[in-house]
């Protein structure tokens, strides 16, 4: 964008010295003109041979032919003082009728082409191009002499009409363009309001920084695709994207200074952390070093970003030691690896049993499928560690997907789902401590549920003597309601547990 704005702005100083410089030669070609007519005014009384004064007549024309433009407010004086001067000097020197009548007819067929070009003018669609064209040939109009005056009427109303129609429809355009300029105006003023306030937010890291950069630089983008607005509004309403930007990227320079100080000390800390993984990677202390070297992992995500040259060097030096270690241990460990795969493959194979199962109508024989599923699965030994949580989790999914199509109530599915639970635990390595586990932490959760309706039940008696009090009752006595419904559930759960004890 700030590539964008500085060509802007030079191609704005440049319209504008090409203007001045434009006016200042309209301003000479005025005084070549001026002087053309002081020069025509002389021929009249010249005591010179009719061809020589003749010929001076045309070299005057013909110079003033090819003088260009001349300023707008001077064109018709100018005009009006010239054509008083060429009239008198035919009058003056009573040229050759039919050297007069042949320049007369001259005159007439520059005209009448004149107007034929003008008439392929309401041909064209481009309204703006049709009304400049016409100005140029307005412009050429003028540089032709007068014909003779039977023809000067309607050849003026002929090139009128075409005029008027063009000068109508240009008309038009103008109150459209000037509608669409009021449009596209607001859309960039939008475009201004949230350039300004991506400008001025906070941000709190370089991912931030980074997508506000993009939204910025994609309003930039849209604004190019914005059709135009008017010149009064034009500089205005750019300078004011263009302020929003440049303080946002001034933020930006600024704030990423700050984050190149943080990363360098992040890149001393990952730096550290390379050099304990490195001390611990040959070490044969298999579950002591894991543990380590987890937590070093741990410790390495909290650690900033560091500066983008360094970032994947230092992490391949740390990843490498950590590997390294964890290769060897695999190693250690593919025989016992190798024992999971298959129980991996047999749960797979459950899986895929659990996902073709129908259920048939009968409640029971639904539920003692599900505990056949479930049986089986907990007598499959270990899975590998990384498969275990996407096995579990989707095995649980299956299998509440079935106890939900149960025809039985919410609160019996609860039950039901929970007795499965119970059955998992029944199964693996230290059944009773998980038993019982699961039994104090239910009691915690009764006790803590009773206490709280006990809460809110004298909060009741407070909050009734209280005026206005109607609505918070109603959600206060809402929620001992529901906390009741879970406390039936909770004690239903401790005796299935109770029931297995």
């Amino acid at each position: 964008m700030e590539d964008n704005i500085l060509t802007n702005s030079e191609e704005a100083k440049t319209i504008a010295r090409k203007n001045i410089e434009l006016e200042a030669e309209r301003e000479l070609n005025l005084q070549k003109k001026l002087q053309l007519i002081e020069e025509l005014k002389e021929l009249v009384g010249k005591e010179e041979s009719l061809n020589k004064t003749f010929q001076d007549f045309n070299e005057i024309q013909e110079k003033w032919r090819n003088i260009g433009q001349v300023p707008q407010g001077s064109v018709n004086d100018l005009w009006e003082n010239y054509h008083h001067h060429v009239e008198n000097f035919y009058n003056y020197i009573k040229i050759n009728k039919e050297l007069r009548d042949l320049d007369l007819k001259k005159n007439l067929d520059d005209k009448t082409l004149l107007c034929v070009e003008a008439e392929k003018l309401l041909d064209n669609k481009d309204t703006s191009d049709a009304f400049r064209q016409l100005q140029i040939l307005h412009a050429r109009w003028k540089e032709i002499g007068p014909v003779h005056k039977e023809y000067k009427d309607n050849l003026w109303e002929r090139f009128k009409a075409v005029t008027d129609n063009i000068n109508n429809r240009f008309h038009q355009f103008s109150d459209s363009l000037k509608k669409e300029q009021e449009s596209n105006l607001k859309v960039k003023e939008e475009l201004c309001e949230k350039a300004e306030t991506i400008a001025n937010a906070d941000y709190n890291s370089v991912n931030e920084w980074n997508r506000a950069s993009q939204q910025l630089l994609a309003m930039q983008e849209e604004w190019k695709h914005i059709g135009t607005v008017s010149l009064k509004e034009s500089n205005k309403v750019y300078k004011r994207l263009r302020s929003a930007c440049d303080k946002f990227f001034d933020r930006k320079r600024t704030n990423f200074k700050e984050i190149l100080k943080d990363q360098e000390q992040n890149l001393a800390q990952k730096i550290a952390l390379c050099e304990k993984v490195e001390a611990l990677k040959d070490s044969i202390d298999w579950k002591t070093t894991t543990d380590k070297i987890i937590a070093l992992q741990k410790q390495w995500k909290t650690i900033g970003s560091a500066p983008r040259k360094h970032s994947n060097k230092v992490w391949n030096r740390f990843r490498k030691a950590c590997d390294e270690f964890f290769n060897n241990k695999k190693l250690h460990f593919k025989d016992v690896d190798s024992e999971q795969d298959k129980n991996l493959e047999l749960k797979k194979a459950i899986l895929e049993e659990v996902k073709i199962f129908q259920p048939s109508g009968n409640d029971d024989e639904i539920l003692e499928k599900l505990k056949d599923f479930q049986k089986r699965w907990n007598e499959i030994g270990f899975v590998p560690m990384k498969e275990k949580n996407s096995v579990n989790d989707e095995f649980r999914k299956l299998i509440n997907e079935v106890f939900d199509k149960l025809n039985i109530n919410d609160f019996d599915k609860k039950i039901e789902k929970f007795k499965v639970k119970l059955e998992n635990l029944e199964y693996g390595d230290n059944k009773e401590y998980k038993i019982v586990n699961e039994r104090e932490k239910m009691i915690v959760k009764i006790r803590q549920l009773e206490a709280d309706i006990n809460t809110w039940e004298n909060n009741i008696g407070f909050i009734s003597k209280s005026k206005s009090s109607g609505k918070l009752l109603e959600e206060l006595q809402l929620k001992i309601e529901q906390a009741k419904e879970r406390l039936v559930l909770l004690q239903e759960k401790l005796k299935a547990i109770d029931n297995i004890i």
